[in-house]
């Protein structure tokens, strides 16, 4: 090979995962249109997986070593060129939220729970000490509504839904040309948005009355500089709540079935070779050294 060892194995890397990838979300959308009668809990669990496998995919091709590589540097540069832009934005949307974290004022009655004039929605972030953010506007709101929202985003809170989002834009980032990864991101944080009205109704509210509160927060417009799961369609939001359907927020089952099916088959897809190459050409790896007895005097 005309390239260094290590770059040739990273590019083949990178075209091993987004060819692999390929089938994981596509196997992901299948089964959640096969679990459309299930919870938008279960879905999200689905989406989830398919995420937690793409790192996966990664170490298994790595560990193929010469077997996966490309003599091919230029995919590494544009890779890196591409995840460099694409992760960008996120990476300033993070500073942003670093710098609204400072400003916040906690609300008097409810802790873990602030306030700011530079959102006009609720919103939730953070991983290790995460907040629940109203917006200025949230202390005139009934107490119904403002119990609501509360519930909604510390829904959220408590199934770690923007962790997960923030692992999802990242891999995001690094698949940055792949559109299926986009694609099934989109759907995982849609999936997040249902699961947590979910419970939201399994409090007891009145989907009349919440549906009525989502639309009366999509007339002030979308949370400025939030990165949290809360790029629902408004619409889309409000005729799952009118809906009938399970809204169970059970999601172990189809974890524990998608972590065994994803032990079982993902070490075999992750190591099959998408391409081989003749022995002659496998030439980035070193061969033995040679041993030579010591000389006698």
């Amino acid at each position: 090979m005309s390239g260094p060892a290590e770059l040739a194995i990273a590019a083949g890397v990178v075209l091993d995962v987004g060819l692999k990838a390929t089938a994981v979300f596509a196997g992901g959308a299948l089964a959640c249109v096969g679990l459309r009668g299930q919870s938008a809990a279960v879905r999200h669990a689905v989406w989830a997986t398919c995420f937690a496998a793409v790192p996966l995919l990664a170490w298994f091709a790595a560990q193929r070593g010469p077997g996966v590589a490309v003599d091919a540097p230029w995919v590494v540069a544009l890779w890196a060129a591409g995840a460099a832009v694409t992760a960008l934005p996120w990476l300033v949307g993070l500073s942003r939220l670093a710098r609204l974290r400072r400003t916040l004022r906690p609300d008097p009655t409810a802790r873990g729970v602030f306030h700011s004039d530079q959102l006009q929605s609720p919103v939730t972030w953070g991983a290790r000490r995460p907040v629940v953010v109203l917006p200025d506007a949230a202390r005139s709101w009934a107490p119904a509504q403002r119990d609501a929202a509360l519930a909604h985003e510390r829904a959220h809170v408590t199934r770690h839904d923007w962790l997960v989002a923030m692992g999802a834009r990242g891999l995001c980032s690094l698949l940055w040309f792949h559109p299926l990864a986009w694609w099934a991101r989109a759907a995982l944080m849609r999936e997040a948005e249902h699961a947590a009205d979910d419970v939201v109704l399994e409090e007891g509210v009145r989907p009349s009355d919440y549906a009525s509160l989502l639309l009366a927060l999509a007339r002030t417009g979308p949370p400025r500089g939030a990165l949290g799961a809360g790029a629902s369609v408004v619409g889309e939001r409000v005729r799952a709540v009118l809906a009938r359907r399970p809204r169970s927020g059970r999601r172990w089952p189809v974890a524990v079935v998608a972590g065994l099916l994803a032990a079982s088959v993902l070490p075999a897809w992750g190591a099959w070779p998408a391409w081989s190459l003749p022995p002659e050409q496998v030439t980035c790896q070193p061969g033995p050294v040679a041993w030579h007895p010591p000389l006698q005097p």
